[in-house]
C-alpha cells in the first residue's frame, strides 16, 4: 500500500472513531458540568470544580511535555526531517502546541485557585 493511502486510511479510522471519543469525553465530564451548571455553592463543590482543574493542568503539561519531546525527535534523530521543509515545519507545530498547552496549564491553575480561595469563606 502506497504511503498515501495508508495516511488516508488512519485518517478515515480517525474519523469514524471521532464521534465516540467525544462520547466518552461528555460522559466523564458529566458530573463536573452538574457542579458548574448548579455554580457550586458549598466549599466542597468548589473544590471538586478545583481538583478538576488541577487535573486539566496537568493533563495540558504533559500533552506539552509530550511535544516537546517530539521537536527534540525531529530535530535531532530523524536524517529524512532533519533540515528538511517538513522537519521544520513539524518542529514549528510542536513548538506552538508546547505554548498553547503551557498557557492553557496555566488558565486551569488560576481557574482551580479561584474556586480555592472560595472553600476558604
Amino acid at each position: 500500500m502506497k504511503p498515501s493511502n495508508i495516511a488516508f486510511a488512519l485518517l478515515f479510522a480517525a474519523t469514524l472513531a471521532a464521534p465516540f471519543q467525544l462520547h466518552a469525553q461528555a460522559t466523564d465530564e458529566a458530573p463536573i458540568m452538574e457542579l458548574l451548571d448548579t455554580m457550586a455553592e458549598k466549599p466542597e463543590q468548589h473544590q471538586a470544580i478545583a481538583d478538576y482543574y488541577r487535573k486539566m493542568a496537568a493533563e495540558a503539561r504533559n500533552e506539552a511535555s509530550l511535544h516537546e519531546k517530539m521537536k527534540g525527535t525531529y530535530r535531532h534523530s530523524h536524517a529524512k526531517f532533519k533540515g528538511q521543509p517538513a522537519g521544520q515545519a513539524t518542529e514549528r507545530h510542536c513548538k506552538r502546541v508546547v505554548e498553547l498547552q503551557q498557557s492553557m496549564a496555566e488558565e486551569y491553575d488560576a481557574l482551580a485557585e479561584l474556586h480555592e480561595s472560595a472553600t476558604k469563606q
